[in-house]
């Protein structure tokens, strides 16, 4: 979903049904459309507290005073001018003095049209649109972090109602599509590949719907090699991904080379997943020392998968003395329900909707985002729809076009 509310403002008859068609595919929400800057502003400004993207169209040198004033007015909005075929620079330079954000010519360009607006996203949407970008590792083979990544992307999707993308960041080959019963056309070796073009619209148009508010980024499904891939490559898909949702997930292969310690430089919170085994306990302290110090007191969570609470000499505080970290977690162990999901590929909460893990999963999510303290249910309303307070809310719709 686009970060910000749309209002068309003096845009021509003509140019509607193709900028309405383009915004529709993005997900943006046309909130209003006004035939003058004069009646946009008489419905707008009750609203100004909550911004807008305001999309105008300018014909000549003159009408960017429109831009001015609603810049004027409404500041903190940001503006897209529509702008005439083959427009003077002289005349360019002043819709950009009036406050215009973002410039685009006639005939509109699908691909042109998409960046302007990704740019506007990510400058003025991050301002009422907290986003979060939580890389899940595993310390060694078999820990469970790919299980958890889904379900952790899932929960957040349906139970928070918040935008999600669920990222596979292995160069090898890859088991989330498997797992999730997907065929996607184009994974992450394809935008490797054109590391060169990739912004945020290539990266969007890579990513695989699994429901309203899920889409998956799938690692490599056939066996290959990549050469000449660089750190700053993965970390530049992982801000393409950032932009393009409220909550990403990646699942990040343990080992932490190059380019996985890029990619976890650009994470707000990182989570090593392991079990109550000395060889992984092991790989987590060796993982937690090898991050900065920074990292560690601040937005590192350790994940103890398959939890067993009875098992002597691994409870919480025996491991937290062992690894030294500040922050640990625990996921029930059960089995039964997990290879439930797995063989059907299916996340938890549609194949087991009451296994432990998923109040678990609860319990993990409130820590990392800060949420507040469950609560009884209340009207039929989800625990995640209630204390969900990390994002703002939008203004309800304005008037219709006059």
């Amino acid at each position: 979903m686009y970060p910000l509310n749309v209002v068309l403002v003096g845009v021509e008859d003509v140019l509607l049904p193709p900028l309405r068609r383009e915004l529709a595919s993005l997900a943006a929400d046309v909130e209003s459309e006004f035939a003058s800057a004069a009646v946009a502003l008489d419905c707008l400004r009750r609203t100004k507290k909550q911004p807008r993207l305001l999309i105008t169209q300018v014909n000549e040198i003159g009408q960017e005073a429109t831009i001015h004033g609603l810049s004027m007015a409404l500041a903190g909005w940001p503006i897209l001018a529509i702008t005439p075929k083959d427009d003077s620079a002289e005349m360019l330079l002043r819709v950009n003095r009036a406050g215009a954000a973002q410039m685009v010519p006639l005939p509109l360009d699908r691909d042109d049209f998409h960046r302007a607006l990704a740019m506007i996203g990510a400058q003025f949407g991050a301002s009422h649109v907290e986003r979060h970008v939580i890389a899940v590792v595993g310390a060694a083979g078999g820990a469970g972090a790919t299980t958890l990544s889904i379900n952790l992307a899932h929960e957040i999707s349906t139970q928070l109602e918040r935008s999600t993308i669920l990222a596979e960041m292995s160069l090898q080959l890859g088991t989330m599509a498997s797992m999730l019963d997907l065929q996607p056309k184009v994974t992450l070796p394809h935008l490797l590949r054109e590391i060169h073009r990739v912004d945020d619209f290539l990266v969007e148009k890579t990513l695989v719907p699994v429901s309203e508010r899920l889409r998956v980024l799938a690692g490599p499904h056939e066996l290959h090699s990549l050469a000449g891939v660089k750190a700053e490559h993965m970390a530049r898909i992982v801000e393409c991904l950032r932009k393009l949702a409220q909550v990403t997930v990646l699942d990040v292969p343990g080992g932490l080379d190059e380019n996985q310690i890029e990619i976890l430089r650009a994470c707000d919170h990182v989570l090593l997943v392991g079990h109550q085994t000395i060889p992984s306990i092991r790989a987590v302290k060796m993982l937690c020392d090898s991050l900065p110090p920074e990292r560690v007191m601040h937005s590192l969570w350790v994940v103890v998968n398959r939890f067993n609470p009875g098992l002597k000499g691994f409870g919480i505080s025996e491991i937290q003395q062992m690894i030294g970290a500040p922050r640990i977690m625990t996921i029930a162990n059960d089995y039964q329900a997990v290879s439930l999901a797995v063989n059907r590929g299916r996340p938890l909460r549609l194949v087991a909707p009451h296994t432990p893990i998923l109040h678990d999963i609860d319990e993990l999510l409130r820590a990392i985002l800060e949420l507040e303290a469950p609560a009884a249910s209340l009207n039929g309303q989800g625990l995640f729809k209630r204390m969900f307070k990390s994002f703002a809310r939008v203004d309800p719709p304005v008037a219709a076009r006059s």
